[in-house]
């Protein structure tokens, strides 16, 4: 499967955050760098996780939800789940075309394979 962004602003989010905030990804988490993925994907959803992120976690607790779309609500679950190791989020939820869309649920397997094989899925250099 090929790792695929949700937008332009979801690669450059991501891209960017990465770049400067990441001393190393490639020797990074991949849970880490997933749930990164995942938050960045939707815009609202990343500038509510942005006060949560260091270079190296994630403070979940610190994330403040108020507004956020049913589809970033999806994709916060789904980093949450994959940097804790919880499954949090059912395939019933992912599957649910009231829920989450289609280009949403990609996001989210992206994001699943991100945290299973790591950083190198996406071909890039540091």
């Amino acid at each position: 499967m090929k790792i695929k962004f949700k937008s332009d602003f979801h690669r450059k989010a991501f891209l960017s955050f990465v770049s400067e905030k990441v001393k190393n990804p490639y020797l990074s988490r991949s849970e880490y760098i997933a749930a990164v993925f995942l938050l960045s994907a939707d815009k609202f959803l990343w500038k509510c996780s942005e006060s949560a992120l260091t270079g190296y976690s994630v403070n979940f607790e610190n994330l403040n939800l108020n507004g956020v779309s049913t589809e970033g609500y999806a994709l916060f679950k789904a980093a949450k789940a994959v940097y804790s190791g919880d499954s949090d989020i059912t395939i019933t939820e992912l599957c649910d075309l009231n829920l989450v869309d289609d280009q949403t649920a990609v996001t989210i397997f992206s994001g699943i394979m991100l945290s299973r094989n790591g950083i190198g899925l996406l071909n890039w250099k540091v």
